[in-house]
């Protein structure tokens, strides 16, 4: 995505190109995933160095190991995150 994007329960790989703009990612709610349901975000364009892609929460009860959000600003950075299916988010 190029733009910001509203991840689904059924994404797995999320590529997102900050070439040109920041890029805000919103996770589903937690409650709305299955336990150990994993997410894999990834900076394909490089440029994450000059616009930032931030992961968040879409709820304020959910965190992301303890946050509401994280941001990837190195180029070509990659997170990967799984949930409990409750209220959180893990980084692996």
């Amino acid at each position: 995505t190029t733009t910001n994007y509203e991840i689904q329960i059924t994404d797995f790989y999320i590529g997102a190109d900050s070439l040109n703009n920041t890029v805000l990612l919103t996770l589903p709610t937690a409650s709305t995933t299955t336990n150990g349901q994993t997410f894999v975000i990834k900076d394909e364009a490089g440029n994450a160095d000059n616009n930032a892609i931030t992961v968040s929460c879409s709820v304020g009860g959910d965190k992301i190991d303890g946050e509401n959000l994280i941001i990837l600003e190195s180029p070509f950075a990659s997170v990967q995150v799984y949930c409990n299916g409750t209220d959180k988010y893990f980084i692996t």
